[in-house]
């Protein structure tokens, strides 16, 4: 087991240090130049109307790829003391340029590498802590995001065919069944777990679909980003609220499912009434700490925004209104799943496990 541990660990070693030295040597990769900056000279440029400090960086570097791979270039770049406008480049980035006119300028920050970084980290800990479980964690996120870029795919190859929601309606089954066959296994407790997740999230989407519905659909999609490039926006912003939930419910379901199977197999002579009381007090646990982690996720990146709005003289109501009315729907929805999915996944997973037993 420890050898086993040993080879894992230096396996493990090995890609990462690869993947990050590749990361820092990956300028073949791109067509726009890459400047790897050598030396900023910086001095106050002006002041703006409210006061704002805007500064003039003199940027050297060399181009790390394409034909003038080598060259040693200097470029100027503006940047103020909000960055809301512009960004402020410090020594030893890696930025993207653009010839217009003979005259070099910034377009971007070459970022891959931060990426890289996180990812590494994020997968040696989760190997590390988790070991094989989590190994399963993540090849079942691999496989989830392939099935993703297919139903994009497919979307895009037949949008004026297929509708939206029912594709990510099939789609989110495929992601219960996989994601919760590789991490768990084959057996009465995934099994339950797949069911419960799957009547949950068919009943709280066909809830909040129904309300939605009857009280109108006068809601602001079209403040959703991008939404100017979706034809079928208002399915768009249902498939939102399907996925967004989608998570959570195959949490909670496979706690119930595994809580109880704990239960059923320390005393399996434990009654039907003794589980559900049981899972009760379980879910009490859950339902808090989920629905914060859906509101944390949703709503969240929207509240930037509103002070933003409230800093420039918009009421709050108004500020909700506009940028955060999608996001507390959104939030809603998912805080109705979790709900809903307490019980249904309580009294499937009794079922299933207790084998229809009444005693």
């Amino acid at each position: 087991m420890r050898k086993y541990l040993s080879i894992r660990n230096l396996i493990m070693l090995i890609v990462s240090v690869f993947a990050i030295i590749f990361v820092y040597n990956d300028y073949f990769l791109y067509k726009t130049p890459i400047m790897k900056i050598n030396n900023i000279e910086e001095s106050i440029e002006n002041y703006g109307s409210n006061g704002e400090k805007y500064y003039n960086q003199k940027i050297t570097g060399v181009i790390k790829n394409t034909k003038s791979k080598g060259l040693q270039v200097t470029v100027n770049n503006v940047t103020s003391t909000s960055g809301v406008y512009d960004e402020k480049i410090g020594y030893h980035s890696e930025v993207f340029l653009k010839n217009s006119n003979n005259t070099l300028s910034i377009v971007g920050i070459k970022r891959d590498k931060y990426i890289v970084w996180l990812i590494v980290i994020f997968i040696d800990l989760i190997i590390l802590v988790a070991g094989k479980q989590g190994f399963k964690t993540l090849l079942s996120l691999i496989i989830n995001i392939i099935i993703s870029a297919l139903a994009i795919f497919v979307f895009q190859s037949n949008a004026e065919r297929l509708n939206l929601l029912i594709l990510y309606l099939f789609v989110s089954i495929i992601f219960i069944i996989l994601s919760l066959y590789i991490t768990n296994g084959k057996d009465k407790k995934t099994f339950s777990a797949i069911i419960s997740s799957i009547a949950s999230l068919f009943i709280s989407f066909g809830l909040s679909y129904l309300i939605i519905n009857l009280h109108g659909r006068d809601i602001t999609i079209w403040t959703m980003n991008y939404i100017e490039y979706v034809r079928d926006y208002e399915n768009y912003f249902y498939v939102c609220i399907l996925l967004s939930g989608l998570g959570a419910i195959m949490d909670i379901s496979i706690t119930m499912a595994s809580s109880l199977n704990e239960l059923i197999v320390k005393n399996p002579k434990i009654t039907k009434k003794a589980l559900l009381k049981s899972g009760t007090e379980i879910s009490k646990d859950v339902v808090g700490t989920m629905s914060s982690v859906m509101l944390y996720t949703c709503f969240t990146p929207t509240i930037p925004l509103i002070f933003l709005a409230i800093k420039n003289n918009m009421a709050l109501a108004t500020a909700i209104n506009y940028y955060g009315e999608i996001e507390l729907i959104t939030v809603l929805c998912s805080c109705i799943s979790i709900v809903l999915a307490i019980p249904i996944s309580l009294y499937i997973s009794t079922f299933i496990l207790k084998g229809g037993k009444n005693d």
